[in-house]
């Protein structure tokens, strides 16, 4: 009863109740992060915006210029300009422009073209098709420029030339007309623009983070050594003390009072056992940042000496309840043992933390089997569940549901498992109320 309770108060007095800082900072980061992340997109919007009003005055501008040029081109076209004029056309204005344009007769027949991407003389079936496909998407951007002739000159007109003789003078085709390629190639400014911003965003968003992880990975890995090394004096202290209770003690035994020491003796050695227990931790903490060395082994055993530790504690932890394990024949796979060792307490440990105290059902089924080229390891309990919105912080350092611990439990087990042993820690499912699946995959090499 003593040691029971001796350890009940050690293990009261080893819950440092920061949970609640731990979530403060861990919701200050995200709130900054999601800030940050607001204003880029606002400077975007209003980037964006403003180029959407530079390219309409630019679209505005090449609007008049392109009507302007296809009058130019009617005015040619209708034969109305002198010799001297039409050379000036067709040298400054026609050959230098950009422009893409079509005439037409007036039953729809093509006559010429240009700058559409089809030459001059190309009149095959495609082609024409091609052009029929443009000249509908002209015909979107402006109305067609009638050509005209004056009726006193329509004799100037070739005879197989359809012409309709209206109050304005004779009808004989349409001029088609387009925006520019310049004008075009604006209107993809914008989007490429914001793409590359957001490219950017991006990558500077990565870049920050990944600095960020490197700091606290070199912050955890510096705080897991200084761990190890200040348990270090006071756990060799506590082995030499308990050598020296068991030196002492033993001269004084005696037939008569060997029975007395029989609890004495027990006490011993559950000291010894927790001093070694102790030891390991600091061993395991000693690891983390150093390359481990793996060894091929069977994880069953493993998995079975978490399990066997965790039952013989229930007692001592005032909870009720029951573990069942369900083992496969498995491959071997190269492992550290005290490290996925502590991956597996963990994910005990907080199997047990999600049960709540006065379920008289509750249980925590581990299972171990093969499956294609991995070996999956699933805890699974029926506790309070994990809601929706905190299902991808579990892993995140730092993040706790309880009053106390730092809530880097679960970010060991993924660090240990991913980058020490190249598997996974998924969340298989989580229902509020019913209970959480926890998986860990681990691969099996090829031979």
């Amino acid at each position: 009863m003593m040691l029971q309770w001796m350890r009940q108060r050690m293990s009261k007095r080893s819950k440092p109740r920061n949970g609640a800082p731990q979530k403060r900072r861990y919701k200050a980061g995200a709130t900054f992060k999601g800030s940050l992340f607001v204003v880029a997109i606002l400077l975007v919007f209003i980037y964006l915006v403003h180029m959407q009003l530079v390219l309409r005055q630019l679209k505005d501008h090449e609007k008049t210029t392109s009507d302007i040029y296809a009058k130019i081109y009617a005015y040619a076209a209708s034969e109305l300009a002198s010799d001297d004029d039409l050379s000036f056309i067709f040298q400054e204005v026609i050959k230098r422009t950009t422009y893409p344009v079509i005439i037409t007769t007036i039953d729809d027949s093509l006559v010429a073209w240009q700058g559409v991407g089809v030459g001059p003389d190309d009149f095959s079936p495609d082609s024409r098709a091609r052009l029929r496909e443009f000249m509908k998407r002209m015909d979107k951007y402006s109305d067609p420029i009638p050509l005209r002739v004056p009726v006193e000159r329509l004799d100037r007109l070739t005879p197989d030339v359809k012409v309709k003789i209206d109050q304005m003078g004779g009808l004989f085709g349409y001029l088609h007309y387009g925006e520019s390629y310049a004008l075009n190639r604006l209107r993809w400014m914008p989007l490429i623009e914001m793409g590359t911003i957001l490219l950017f965003l991006f990558i500077g968003f990565l870049g920050f983070r990944n600095i960020k992880n490197s700091e606290q990975r070199y912050i955890w890995v510096g705080m897991a050594k200084e761990t190890a090394h200040q348990l270090g004096t006071p756990l060799s202290s506590l082995f030499g003390w308990l050598e020296l209770m068991k030196a002492e003690i033993e001269p004084i035994r005696t037939l008569e009072c060997r029975g007395g020491f029989r609890k004495f003796d027990h006490i011993l050695a559950a000291m010894e056992q927790d001093v070694h227990r102790m030891t390991r931790m600091a061993s395991r903490f000693n690891l983390i940042g150093s390359v481990p060395e793996l060894k091929t082994q069977n994880v069953v055993p493993i998995v079975a000496e978490v399990i066997f530790y965790m039952k013989e504690r229930l007692p001592q932890l005032g909870r009720d309840v029951r573990i069942f394990e369900e083992y496969e024949e498995v491959p071997e796979v190269p492992v550290n043992r005290e490290l996925l060792g502590w991956a597996f307490e963990n994910l005990m440990k907080n199997a047990l933390d999600a049960m709540d105290r006065t379920n008289r059902d509750a249980e925590i089924r581990v299972r171990v089997r093969a499956e294609t080229r991995k070996i999956r390891i699933e805890f699974k309990d029926n506790g309070r569940g994990i809601s929706s919105k905190d299902r991808k912080k579990i892993f995140r350092p730092g993040y706790t549901t309880k009053n106390y611990g730092w809530g880097l439990g679960l970010t060991f087990v993924k660090r240990i498992v991913e980058e020490y042993h190249g598997g996974k820690v998924l969340l298989r499912e989580s229902i509020v109320g019913e209970g959480t699946a926890i998986v860990v995959d681990l691969p099996v090499p090829t031979k």
